[in-house]
């Protein structure tokens, strides 16, 4: 008896277990339908959505008013998330297509429908990820009466919206987009710094701000992304403040500091770095004798000398090098062996060089 209640109870679970699996499998196969449906709808929506918009701006442009866009159609369409999200790709894809007047038509086109506020809206949202994708958006349709909105976020938290930020002041604003360094206290990275100066190389240098007093911040990121753009722009007339930053409390601002001297062959920075340059670190040290290979002549002779045995291996084979090419005569009586294995070979590869 207890053996066939057994056999029953185990027979009934299965017949459970595998009427449930039935009903799951039909209940995804519904799903996949679904599912398969509404990507076909959404995408047949973006196939026309978009076809529409690109006649639509085409013929605004070339002043022909007989193509028209259901405006209010597209409006009640971004009251759905999904077909916000596809309306939304839909502009962003476009707007990168399209140059001249199409951009103003469709700027226009973007505040009419309502994409503008959804926008703006973004910037609201607690969630970082959809902050930085509302200045994204914004950034992309150089919307510009909501600098002070972005603002804010100059100093976010996470560097994904903080480089949305920086980017909106720059491809919006150009050059007077700089600005936001005024109010920049959060890290820049060094892969930000590139890709705002791959933005700025865009724009006529003509337009660029006196850059000076970004030199005196007290954020040593923005000292350093300033040093970059007074390098890739060529930015003479920051000397003065180049050679107070040689006094700069940061190690790294200092090198940079001397490595753009350098770039401009200052003759006045030699004079001071010569001076005080047994308290030079290491690399500031190294950053000088790169300083001083363009600007050396023979009166250097005795200081060079005395680093021809330094510590420092690039120093030491920069010290010889310039002592060769400003005082071949002082070089020549040196002596060709030492107890300094890397000086004997620095000199063996410099005489090879030349021939001696």
């Amino acid at each position: 008896m207890d053996n066939f209640l057994t056999e029953n109870i185990i027979w009934s679970i299965v017949i459970i277990l595998v009427g449930i699996i039935f009903l799951l499998i039909i209940f995804l196969k519904i799903v996949r339908t679904k599912i398969r449906s509404t990507n076909k709808s959404n995408h047949e929506y973006s196939v026309k959505t978009e076809q529409v918009l690109i006649e639509y701006l085409y013929a605004k442009n070339e002043g022909d008013n007989s193509v028209k866009i259901e405006k209010d159609t597209i409006k009640r369409d971004l009251l759905s998330k999904s077909r916000r999200r596809i309306v939304t790709s839909i502009f962003l894809k476009v707007r990168q297509e399209v140059s001249g007047g199409l951009v103003a038509n469709m700027v226009d086109l973007y505040e009419e429908i309502g994409l503008l506020y959804f926008a703006k809206k973004k910037l609201k949202s607690k969630k970082w990820n959809v902050i930085a994708l509302g200045i994204r958006d914004l950034r992309l349709f150089r919307v510009e009466e909501i600098q002070d909105l972005i603002s804010i976020f100059i100093n976010h938290s996470k560097e994904e919206v903080r480089r949305e930020a920086h980017l909106y002041f720059i491809e919006v604003f150009q050059f007077k987009g700089l600005s936001f360094l005024d109010d920049l206290k959060a890290p820049l990275s060094e892969w930000d710094q590139i890709m705002l100066l791959e933005h700025l190389k865009n724009f006529d240098d003509q337009e660029i701000p006196d850059v000076t007093k970004w030199l005196s911040s007290k954020n040593e990121y923005t000292v350093l992304f300033t040093l970059n753009i007074v390098q890739f722009f060529n930015r003479l007339e920051t000397t003065d403040a180049l050679l107070d930053l040689l006094h700069h409390p940061k190690e790294r601002i200092r090198v940079r500091a001397i490595e753009l001297l350098s770039h401009f062959e200052n003759f006045e920075a030699k004079e001071i770095l010569k001076e005080d340059c047994a308290n030079l670190s290491n690399k500031e040290r190294k950053a000088f004798f790169g300083l001083l290979k363009k600007t050396a002549s023979k009166n250097d002779t005795t200081f060079v000398l005395g680093y021809i045995k330094d510590e420092v291996f690039e120093v030491k084979h920069m010290a010889l090098q310039i002592l060769n090419s400003i005082n071949e005569e002082a070089y020549r009586l040196l002596e060709t062996e030492s107890d300094d294995e890397d000086y004997n070979k620095i000199m063996n590869f410099i005489n090879c060089s030349h021939g001696y």
